[in-house]
C-alpha cells in the first residue's frame, strides 16, 4: 500500500518541476515602450520646472529607445497657449546615453521659455533616424505648462 502513495507523490513532483521549467518570464520593457519596426519610441517628454519665468532658459528631458537604427536629431515643436497647432522651434543632434536602470536612452536640452507672462506653452518631440524615419510625436508632460511673470 505505501508503494503507490511514493509513486503517486513521485509524479506530482515530477509534474511541478516540468510545469514550472516551462514558465515564460514577462519581459520587463513590454510596459515602457512598443518597438515597431525600425522606429524609435519617444517614452517621455518632460520639463525641468513645471513654474518657469518669463524669458528663462530649463532643461527638456527626453527619454526614447531604439533597435537596429541610429537616431540622427530630435525636432522640437512649441505651442502657446492651450489650443491651436504645434509649430516647428528647432533641430538639436542626438547623442545617445543608455541608462541600463530606465533602459531608455535619456537625453537632456536646453529650452528659452517664452517671454509670455501668463501664458502656457506645450512643446512635442519626434526622433528621426539616419533612413530618414520618424517617430511619432510625443506631447509633454503635463501637456500645458504656465508661465510665471
Amino acid at each position: 500500500m505505501k508503494h503507490p502513495i511514493h509513486i503517486t507523490i513521485s509524479m506530482l513532483a515530477f509534474c511541478a518541476f516540468i510545469l514550472n521549467a516551462c514558465y515564460k518570464e514577462k519581459n520587463p520593457n513590454e510596459d515602457n515602450f512598443e518597438i515597431v519596426g525600425r522606429v524609435p519610441q519617444v517614452s517621455e517628454l518632460t520639463p525641468s520646472t513645471t513654474t518657469p519665468t518669463a524669458g528663462s532658459t530649463i532643461e527638456l528631458t527626453v527619454k526614447l529607445s531604439y533597435v537596429k537604427t541610429t537616431v540622427k536629431e530630435l525636432k522640437f515643436y512649441q505651442r502657446i497657449g492651450t489650443s491651436g497647432a504645434y509649430s516647428f522651434l528647432k533641430t538639436e543632434p542626438f547623442t545617445p546615453n543608455f541608462v541600463p536602470a530606465e533602459r531608455v536612452h535619456v537625453v537632456k536640452y536646453p529650452y528659452n521659455v517664452p517671454n509670455e507672462p501668463n501664458k502656457s506653452f506645450s512643446l512635442q518631440v519626434e526622433a528621426v533616424t539616419t533612413d530618414g524615419l520618424v517617430s511619432v510625436r510625443r506631447t509633454m508632460t503635463p501637456p500645458n505648462v504656465t508661465i510665471r511673470p
